[in-house]
């Protein structure tokens, strides 16, 4: 009896160990293959900012102010954002389609700015603050088309600009020598320092 109990334990051997060797050897022509996972993306993607600018709204408006208007505004569109004009406003004498720029100051003149600038034969309200004399890059000339500003004014803000920099703020003015509250006064609303 025991021949016949290692008959069988060898051939239950023999298939334990063939069936071992085939799960354990990979066949030739058998193809492997990966299993790729994709994990969602559940973040919102963002939406695209629109670019902005900042412009001091002064003058004849109802809340004057500093204000953030999308870029391409024009002064229209700063009057309206600072609640419309006064019933002193005299905005028509501005060019209303005019584009805005970063940093720009826009003043709204009254009828008595009007009136004062008729009366002092200066140049006419309408051109000059539809284009403003930056006093950081004017020449000479520009300088001197600004009321109170003649050739010896003209060459002191040029030389303080060369000496100390841009003007930061037009109220900067103010420290160049010959330049007092008065004359900077009669300008303000013809100056700017943005480009």
């Amino acid at each position: 009896m025991k021949g016949w109990k290692l008959f069988v334990a060898g051939i239950l051997l023999g298939l334990l160990l063939s069936g071992l060797f085939r799960l354990v050897r990979i066949p030739d022509n058998a193809q492997s293959f990966t299993l790729v996972t994709t994990t969602p993306d559940l973040t919102p993607k963002p939406s695209p900012t629109l670019s902005q600018i900042k412009v001091h709204v002064a003058g004849e408006v109802k809340v004057p102010g500093v204000y953030t208007l999308p870029d391409g505004a024009t002064i229209q569109d700063a009057i309206e954002v600072a609640q419309g004009p006064t019933q002193k406003a005299r905005a028509d004498l501005l060019n209303l389609a005019a584009p805005l720029t970063d940093g720009q100051r826009i003043y709204i003149p009254s009828a008595e700015d009007a009136q004062s600038a008729q009366e002092n034969n200066e140049r006419s309200l309408e051109i000059n603050i539809g284009s403003l004399v930056n006093i950081n890059t004017a020449s000479k000339e520009e300088l001197e088309s600004l009321p109170g500003i003649g050739n010896v004014r003209a060459e002191a803000i040029i030389a303080y600009r060369t000496q100390n920099g841009y003007f930061l703020a037009i109220e900067d003015l103010m420290k160049v020598d010959g330049i007092g509250q008065a004359t900077f006064e009669a300008l303000k609303h013809l100056i700017t320092i943005s480009p």
